[in-house]
């Protein structure tokens, strides 16, 4: 058995309210309609749906054994289970509100018990699939294609429990790692007692737009690790840290196998860095004429910033739990190249690494 039901999102930040915005205004409207579609029947069936014991629709098996009922209602969210009775010449599905018991098996059927509770909308589809053994398959809204398939020569897939990579706007997030290339031992120079950090844990997060199951836009933004550099030469000490945000704006192909998306992306990259250098001189003491004297020492702070265009590489696969939640995998390469905008320092060109996992909710149905 498997189905699909609506379940609360995690709440998003802030800087993700422009895209659900877009995601509400480019997700289309489910049909406002309870409806039951029996597929596998024997031709010329009877099908019975009732709802609390009271038929409240019925219709005859067409030739494939397929039959698609309205339910002439339009109740308020209710929790049903369901129940189906599949006989040599008819079949009735039952829907049984919670705590409810559904009438007693026709004689000379078998009966299905779903196993679990449904939310029962406006918009809600059931699809009963008889043969090979009965499966109900439940969609707020219409059901995917794959789960219509009918006629001579088509094979029915086999019930799944997950979903299916589609169109539209998803939004992503993610965690993982990033290393840069020589920023750190660029700052340590020819100081042997230097200490640095090249990667730690970095944090992503982008919109996509799937115009087709294997073509989509994005804009990324990536929040790598801050470099750190902590050097300790003779007479004085230096701390540095480069802080690095990207945006992202990517195009993305993909080829899909069942629940999965395996996809390469290519496009641009735009960084802002921001290099902070605190350096501390000890006192040092010197003999001038006989003389002992102390020249006091300090501390000095500087920096600069950068930022600049270049390019970026990668790629990812994402397995879909169901149709609006998926998880994935991705790793990136991306060059970080940029001339100073402010402060005294010099430009950068580096190369960064990033690997992220995390989640998608696709937006819409």
């Amino acid at each position: 058995m498997s189905f699909r039901d609506e379940v609360p999102f995690p709440r998003p930040r802030r800087w993700l309210a422009l895209a659900f915005a877009l995601g509400a205004v480019l997700t289309p409207r489910s049909a406002a309609a309870q409806t039951v579609m029996v597929q596998n029947a024997a031709p010329g069936a009877a099908i019975d749906v009732t709802f609390n014991g009271s038929s409240v629709a019925t219709a005859t098996a067409d030739q494939y054994g397929d039959a698609t009922l309205s339910i002439a209602s339009n109740r308020p969210d209710t929790d049903v289970l369901i129940y189906v009775d599949a006989c040599p010449a008819n079949v009735r599905v039952q829907l049984a509100g919670r705590g409810l018991a559904p009438a007693p098996t026709l004689p000379g059927c078998s009966r299905v018990d779903a196993g679990s509770i449904f939310i029962m909308r406006s918009n809600t589809t059931f699809v009963v699939d008889i043969a090979p053994s009965v499966a109900v398959h439940v969609a707020q809204g219409p059901p995917p294609p794959e789960w219509l398939l009918r006629g001579p020569g088509s094979v029915r897939k086999g019930t799944m429990l997950h979903g299916i990579p589609g169109k539209g706007l998803v939004i992503t997030a993610g965690a993982g790692g990033s290393a840069f290339g020589s920023i750190a031992d660029k700052a340590c120079g020819n100081v042997p007692e230097c200490l640095n950090t090249h990667g730690g844990v970095a944090f992503s997060a982008s919109a996509d737009y799937w115009f087709a199951r294997f073509v989509a836009a994005e804009i990324g933004y990536f929040r790598p690790a801050d470099v750190t550099v902590n050097g300790n030469p003779t007479g004085y000490t230096f701390s540095s840290r480069v802080q690095t945000r990207v945006l992202t704006l990517v195009g993305k192909g993909a080829v899909a196998a069942g629940p999965a998306r395996i996809y390469g992306l290519g496009g641009w990259n735009r960084h802002e860095a921001t290099y902070t250098t605190t350096e501390t001189i000890a006192p040092k003491t010197i003999v001038v004429n006989g003389v002992t004297q102390t020249i006091p020492g300090g501390t000095q702070s500087f920096g600069w910033q950068t930022e600049g265009w270049s390019w970026v590489a990668g790629g990812g696969a994402e397995a879909w739990v169901n149709n609006w939640l998926a998880i994935y995998g991705e790793f990136n390469i991306a060059e970080i190249e940029g001339s100073p905008v402010s402060g005294i320092g010099d430009g950068v060109e580096d190369q960064m690494r990033l690997a992220f996992f995390g989640v998608r909710v696709r937006l819409g149905r």
